[in-house]
């Protein structure tokens, strides 16, 4: 990858953390049931881990990272499903639209996660 490659990725990567920060951010001032505010910190816990992945810095313990790794997939894939499943039910091309730009949303934070707990193992074995 050339250095113009790598300026680009990095500004787009960062471009998704700030979206990132201002909706999990926003998401702590809507929380009004134990299930939101759950769901709050959980997003906050991603925030945390994209930000490590990002400035390669280790944060906690890498089977930490795999674990929420694998606990945001399955809430990922259970969002987008439900909202395709909406979808299919009641045959509305907004849900269509609405699951593909959510699963589009969290690819690269699954990405991110992926590669911060399973693939950064120099970045483990420094600390």
């Amino acid at each position: 990858m050339t250095q113009t490659n790598s300026r680009i990725w990095n500004i787009l990567w960062w471009s998704y953390f700030a979206l990132l920060a201002i909706a999990t951010i926003s998401s702590w001032f809507r929380v009004h049931s134990l299930s939101d505010a759950l769901l709050a910190v959980f997003g906050g816990f991603g925030l945390v881990g994209l930000w490590g992945y990002l400035r390669r810095v280790n944060i906690g313990w890498p089977k930490f990272w795999i674990a929420y790794f694998i606990l945001f997939t399955t809430y990922a894939l259970y969002s987008v499903g439900l909202i395709a499943w909406l979808a299919w039910q009641a045959h509305a091309v907004t849900y269509y639209y609405v699951a593909i730009g959510a699963a589009l949303l969290v690819t690269p934070q699954g990405l991110a996660l992926w590669r911060y707990g399973f693939r950064s193992g120099s970045l483990w074995r420094v600390a």
